[in-house]
């Protein structure tokens, strides 16, 4: 579970700016108990985060830097800090490091992790392995200034130790992580692999993201539709339920794209040679006119398998982009909240919750992971929708606000700073910017010319 998350010069974070999911004292602490749950160390953690803001305050800023340091721990170098996506509104910031920090809890493993970039090479990074939070007791993993490396106690008796530390000392790059790298070195050792395997926990959904192994998996046959067909079923969308749609290879691919069939085939025909990805119906996933199929071999011809709706009272077969944006954010949101009602140790991050769905539908999912206490996941999520603003769902301090400060930095805070009274209703406090985190905007009538006016 996501405990805090600290950053500084990234994006429009300037100084060190801190998201958390600590509950708060006093004010709003009675509300929704279940939605709270204690780690292994002691720590008492929150399931659920709203974030408010004004359009560029910093909302998606929060996810985009999360997810930066999760491509930073499990090294992918491509997205080692550019100048670009430092601070630039003070040319000062453009020479100081940029700074990550994420203290998280999976599955019993409390570990504060964090890394120091400065135009594009690591320059610190350190691991704290947390035992206790009540007696103080935390243990250090390893700390990396530069490129020297210093190893904790814990890891005296590792076997690998001597040679990890040979290793790093000549192989470690400026854009690699220690993290990633001792992951992969000290094999005797599980505490890295479950710190690599929490940060796989760490979804992060966008506005226009495609979960590609939900799509592969679906299409596969290795995923049952069950939960995304209740899903639409119960939202009213008026289909009755997703199948696997079989066409003839011959008649799926034109004259055009017989290059394109050809190279499946032999694709195909290599991996069932090579006994690599096999499935009882022989089949790899291909992307076609930006979109994702099946390609499979039965009784030795090819087919393609695509993914397609039937709606109630219709025999008639139609393909996903024919239906509403509402449905498909549906589509790709339902693997998500699958995961967060039935399966442990999931944190997923979304970007926009609402998007292209009715507001009240997005209240229901909303409500139904609000009503689970049954597993340790977490929904962290970015909204305007002011209807979610709802004491029965959300507790106050799981309420974030963000403002852009006079400087263009983004500043965050939770609602439980505020101490509203109980009784107040919250949508109608925020859309009268009691809270802050809404637009400041100007006089739209200016746009419009006097002659259009007269």
């Amino acid at each position: 579970m996501l405990i805090r998350f600290v950053v500084s010069n990234f994006m429009s974070f300037k100084d060190e700016t801190e998201f958390n999911m600590l509950p708060a004292k006093g004010n709003g602490s009675r509300q929704l108990t279940n939605h709270i749950k204690k780690t292994k160390s002691g720590v008492e953690v929150l399931k659920t985060a709203a974030i408010y803001g004004a359009n560029a305050a910093g909302k998606s800023n929060l996810v985009r830097a999360i997810s930066f340091l999760k491509s930073i721990a499990i090294n992918d170098v491509e997205l080692l800090v550019p100048q670009s996506k430092r601070f630039r509104l003070d040319k000062i910031y453009l020479d100081k490091p940029s700074t990550f920090r994420i203290e998280y809890e999976y599955q019993g493993i409390h570990f504060d992790y964090a890394v120091e970039i400065l135009k594009g090479k690591i320059k610190e990074e350190w691991l704290y392995l947390i035992n206790s939070v009540k007696n103080n007791n935390e243990e250090l993993l390893f700390k990396r200034i530069d490129n020297e490396v210093e190893f904790g106690k814990y890891f005296k008796d590792i076997n690998d130790i001597k040679f990890a530390k040979k290793f790093l000392k000549k192989q470690l790059k400026e854009n690699e992580t220690v993290l990633n790298n001792c992951y992969l070195l000290l094999e005797s050792n599980n505490i890295l692999d479950k710190i690599i395997e929490a940060f796989s926990k760490l979804h992060l959904v966008f506005p226009n993201s495609i979960n590609i192994a939900f799509t592969e998996s679906a299409l596969l046959g290795t995923k049952k539709l069950d939960f995304i067909n209740a899903i639409l079923l119960n939202s009213k969308t008026g289909i009755e339920k997703i199948i696997r749609r079989k066409i003839d290879a011959d008649l799926f691919f034109g004259l055009d794209d017989i290059n394109i069939k050809n190279n499946l085939i032999d694709e195909l025909e290599s991996d069932i040679q090579n006994n690599e990805n096999k499935t009882k119906k022989n089949a790899i996933v291909f992307k076609y006119r930006e979109k994702h199929f099946s390609f499979i071999k039965d009784n030795n011809n090819y087919f393609v398998l695509t993914l397609s709706t039937k709606h109630e009272n219709s025999n008639f077969m139609f393909d996903f982009h024919e239906e509403s944006d509402g449905t498909n954010r549906l589509f790709e949101l339902a693997p998500a909240f699958e995961e967060l009602l039935h399966e442990n140790d999931s944190v997923y991050i979304i970007d926009e919750l609402e998007r292209s769905m009715h507001p009240l539908l997005a209240k229901e999912l909303l409500k139904t992971y609000s009503l689970n206490s049954k597993t340790n996941s977490q929904l962290i999520f970015t909204t305007h929708e002011s209807h979610l603003l709802d004491d029965h769902i959300l507790r106050r301090d799981e309420i974030w606000f963000t403002e852009k400060k006079s400087d263009g930095s983004t500043e965050f805070y939770p609602l439980s700073n505020f101490n509203p009274r109980g009784d107040k209703v919250l949508e109608r406090g925020y859309l009268e910017g009691r809270y802050g985190g809404i637009p400041f905007l100007g006089d739209f009538s200016k746009l419009i010319s006097e002659e259009n006016l007269s």
